[in-house]
């Protein structure tokens, strides 16, 4: 019976949208029958190869006006006037010089992207990011520079007085080729209260912020945090509304589950969050993912940073079909004691591992080659 309802539900994914109701419905099969059907899905949609893309992070502040209490990277804004002549001031901001010295590893390193994301900080002016992005482009022309989560850009569009289509016109002129997706959390905007705080936008803003980004030729991944206050209904909401948007515009290259990292994040110290998910929750956010955006966002991407690389290697059995990238230089994840590296050799290996072919990609998904 068990392998029928698999076969019955691999078939009706491949011609149907899922619904709410639907959805629900497939949690309802054991946890094996689960990662079958996102396996067997992400074999139709993408095949056996899985792809990554060598990146380099410049996280150019930590200094924010969010403190959102997801989060563990961030120092409050508010305190950088009290320790800004203090040798061992929490908070930072990158000078060029700083940026420069980064750019020069990541060309040692042979990177194919540099992904840019950092704190809510009004005293960088975006004459600064286009400063940040000229440098990058100057001295490493080929490669793609993917920048801001979507919050990150509303920021700067609202402290500036810019609207979003001329901020994001000024920084592509600069060298912007992609943002990171960062920042969706989850959309349910009870649970985002509790996770979140006023200065990040809603939800519903993040969406249409995306969809006017898009239609300025500026693509990027989509996201999802879990393990946290949320619920499987609420992580199957965020899935259908990221397909919905996607289909009404296109514009999303992936979609990366992003597992809570607790350690040193207000919720954890809060006790509002004990543990981190359970490997039993990770497999069923995999299967889901491919499930209902497999036919719309054909890349699930499984970051290993945030579920550890064994952890990876099941949720590529489970619907998963691209490791996101090296992520060489992480803080904001490095900021909850995840201190992991990898290298390109050890991202073949664990590829290899269970069967699949590694592959080398740009930031767009086009495979450059194969291991």
């Amino acid at each position: 019976m068990m392998k029928y309802e698999e076969e019955y539900w691999i078939d009706y994914i491949k011609n149907n949208e899922l619904n709410k109701k639907e959805a629900s419905e497939l949690l309802n099969l054991d946890i094996y029958s689960l990662m079958k059907i996102g396996d067997s899905l992400r074999s139709f949609d993408t095949g056996d190869t899985v792809s990554y893309a060598v990146s380099y992070n410049i996280n150019y502040t930590n200094y924010c006006t969010a403190s959102c209490p997801i989060c563990a990277f961030y120092t409050p804004y508010k305190i950088k006037k009290y320790e800004i002549n203090k040798p061992n001031k929490k908070g930072y901001e990158l000078s060029l010089d700083d940026i420069k010295k980064d750019i020069e590893k990541a060309k040692a390193l042979n990177v194919t992207e540099i992904h840019i994301v950092g704190g809510f900080n009004p005293d960088l002016s975006i004459e600064y990011y286009e400063s940040l992005f000229k440098e990058v482009k100057k001295y490493l022309p080929d490669v793609t520079l993917k920048a801001f989560t979507i919050p990150e850009i509303d920021f700067i569009s609202r402290t500036h007085g810019v609207s979003i289509k001329d901020l994001i016109l000024r920084l592509k002129e600069a060298g912007m080729d992609a943002h990171t997706g960062g920042g969706a959390e989850i959309f349910n905007e009870n649970v985002r209260k509790l996770i979140t705080t006023p200065e990040k936008i809603s939800g519903e803003k993040w969406l249409e912020d995306a969809k006017l980004i898009h239609s300025l030729g500026i693509y990027g991944n989509s996201t999802m945090t879990y393990g946290h206050l949320e619920n499987f209904d609420d992580i199957i909401d965020h899935m259908i509304r990221l397909r919905d948007n996607q289909i009404d515009t296109p514009g999303f290259l992936s979609f990366i589950p992003l597992k809570f990292s607790i350690e040193n994040t207000p919720l954890y110290k809060m006790g509002k969050v004990r543990y981190p998910s359970s490997g039993d929750k990770d497999i069923k956010v995999y299967a889901l993912a491919r499930a209902i955006l497999g036919k719309s966002v054909r890349n699930i991407s499984v970051y290993w940073v945030a579920l550890g690389k064994e952890m990876a290697q099941i949720a590529l059995l489970s619907g998963g079909s691209d490791l996101v990238g090296t992520a060489f230089s992480e803080k904001v994840f490095g900021a909850t004691n995840r201190k992991t590296s990898t290298s390109i050799e050890e991202l073949n290996h664990l590829i290899n591992e269970i069967g699949r072919i590694p592959a080398l990609r740009d930031t767009f998904y086009n495979l450059k080659e194969y291991y």
